[in-house]
């Protein structure tokens, strides 16, 4: 009785599996959707757009513009310039160091883009025993998640996805366990985890959110910038298709008898019966009027979404000053809204690091260390003069010192700050050897 009960138990609950990965399709479709328009894989889908218009979609020129990517890599200034990160209970160069070795910094960009675009996404940390630590950016085409608060999700599922259905397989986590899936749910067996256990005591994941969810795990959002690029998509495949068929003039003829060829070219003369007419017809092309539905799409677009026209390279004479200023201060707001929720990530991030990473190397990182992130303010773009001119200014008021100036001017010159110090300390001694020796 035992055995059938608890075969009962398991059948109930790769049932609960599957429900839940499979209600989930069609925004795992969307989300995927979205993220092959931000990769520049958009053909497909402006085909399969066409197709329902005309019957030889084949034969159209597809082509576009990526708004998409560019309104995101606008909009995701949250790691424009990497944070300054000061381990406390830790010693610095370790932690700079275990932070470089992961490469942390274009992980946590690339994440900040992806959670503009799909609005949730998550961080996995993961030990690899050759490899040492690792941080990957999980998007909600392979996730699956069950929650009471969504900002700590009990139970989160990544998908494993094959070119063959029947060989996806599935990683089911909670903060107790883990279970391997394949594609009908079934547990697969995990060497040396025969217990199906969580070896951290913890999810090693950590949820990012575009805004502060209130009782949804995967936050609606980015449809209209993705409807705005399928319609730029088949406007451009339209206009190209009318330069195709309409830039030429189409050759008319009266009064030939049908079906005699008729050769034409600047070395061909053409010999026409009494009555006979021969000519070419200047189409009737629409092209000015698709780029000026192109150019309303992207300006639309663009001011939907907090940034100025001339990003799309449009005209630059099409924005007054007024308006780019307007422009640049929401982006200004925007940006504080979003380090408020990066720094909290930054530290939930440093947890789950600090938990595996002492799973398998115990005693790496002290338990009472933390981390601090420091994102720098939004600079404009300045000429060099400029530049120099405010280093200056800040060196006269006494926030700055010359080995800010040099970081500054060299951000990726040096690793740390002392490096930066012993540098300047050299050139002014160079400087000082050379003055002495005219």
């Amino acid at each position: 009785m035992y055995t059938y009960i608890m075969f009962g138990l398991l059948d109930e609950e790769r049932k609960s599996f599957l429900d839940l990965v499979r209600k989930s399709e069609p925004r795992k479709i969307r989300a995927a959707e979205a993220l092959a328009f931000y990769e520049d894989e958009q053909d497909v889908t402006t085909l399969a757009l066409i197709r329902r218009r005309f019957a030889n979609p084949e034969s159209f020129r597809v082509f576009s513009i990526n708004v998409t990517k560019k309104i995101v890599n606008r909009r995701a200034t949250a790691y424009q310039t990497p944070p300054t990160r000061t381990f406390e209970g830790w010693d610095e160069a370790a932690g700079a160091a275990l932070y470089q070795a992961a490469n942390i910094d274009a992980v946590m960009k690339r994440a900040s883009k992806l959670t503009k675009l799909l609005k949730t996404t998550a961080l996995q940390v993961v030990w690899h025993d050759i490899h040492g630590l690792q941080v990957r950016v999980l998007t909600p085409n392979i996730l699956d998640a069950e929650w009471d608060d969504p900002a700590h999700p009990d139970r989160i599922v990544v998908t494993h996805a094959a070119s063959n259905p029947a060989n996806t397989t599935y990683s089911d986590w909670t903060a107790s366990g883990f279970v391997r899936r394949n594609a009908n749910g079934h547990a697969i067996p995990v060497p040396g985890n025969s217990g199906s256990t969580n070896p951290y005591g913890a999810l090693p994941f950590v949820p990012l959110f575009d805004r502060l969810p209130d009782s949804d795990f995967f936050l609606p959002g980015g449809a209209d910038l993705i409807g705005a690029q399928k319609a730029l998509n088949v406007s451009l495949t339209n206009l190209w298709r009318a330069v195709e068929l309409q830039s030429h003039g189409q050759a008319v003829a009266k009064g030939l008898p049908i079906g005699d060829p008729i050769q034409t070219g600047p070395d061909k003369v053409i010999l026409l019966p009494k009555d006979g007419e021969f000519a070419y017809a200047a189409p009737n092309t629409p092209i000015t009027d698709i780029l000026e539905a192109i150019e309303f799409v992207m300006r639309s677009t663009a001011a939907t979404n907090d940034v100025a026209a001339d990003v799309l390279d449009l005209s630059k004479t099409a924005e007054s000053g007024s308006a780019r200023e307007a422009t640049r201060i929401d982006l200004k707001e925007a940006r504080l809204d979003d380090i408020a929720l990066w720094r909290g990530y930054e530290r939930r991030l440093f947890e789950v690091i600090k938990r595996v990473v002492n799973t398998h190397r115990p005693g790496t990182i002290p338990e009472a260390a933390t981390v601090r992130a420091d994102f720098a303010e939004l600079q404009d773009t300045l000429s060099e003069g400029d530049v120099l001119e405010n280093l200056k200014a800040r060196a006269e008021l006494g926030v700055s010192s010359p080995v800010d100036a040099l970081l500054t001017l060299n951000p990726d010159g040096y690793a740390t700050r002392e490096d930066a110090y012993r540098e300047l300390a050299r050139r002014k001694q160079e400087s000082e050897e050379l003055l002495l020796s005219l």
